[in-house]
């Protein structure tokens, strides 16, 4: 991430498969189906985060704490995506009032205003 902030090559598919396999990432599915796989928040936004942070200075274990705490996927369905990204707006926002500044964010919060149920999913079972 911090090299292609260097480089100036802006991709939030770095942020993706298959540098980033899912399986590390996975935190829950949707009660209803698990038919697509959701980043809870954009990745655009984390992209864009990243490199504010890195326009301002902050060091490569800031960055990582960032995605540590806001890189996941949840499973949901194919109508909770649908209502989700275009009914809500929120394909590449998050809701308003949201902000990576505020330590008590929560990085689930488009999945909760979409009414989207969801169990976590333990990946160390």
């Amino acid at each position: 991430m911090h090299q292609s902030w260097e480089e100036n090559w802006r991709h939030s598919r770095l942020l993706d498969e298959p540098l980033i396999p899912s399986y590390i990432i996975i935190a829950g599915r949707s009660r209803t189906s698990a038919e697509h796989r959701e980043h809870v928040v954009p990745l655009a936004l984390i992209r864009n985060q990243c490199e504010e942070m890195f326009s301002s200075g902050a060091d490569v274990s800031a960055v990582a704490k960032l995605l540590e705490r806001h890189l996941k996927i949840v499973m949901i369905s194919k109508a909770e995506r649908q209502r989700l990204d275009f009914e809500l707006g929120l394909k590449v926002n998050m809701p308003e009032g949201w902000s990576f500044e505020d330590e008590n964010a929560d990085p689930f919060a488009r999945l909760k205003s979409a009414g989207i149920e969801w169990d976590p999913i333990d990946l160390s079972a």
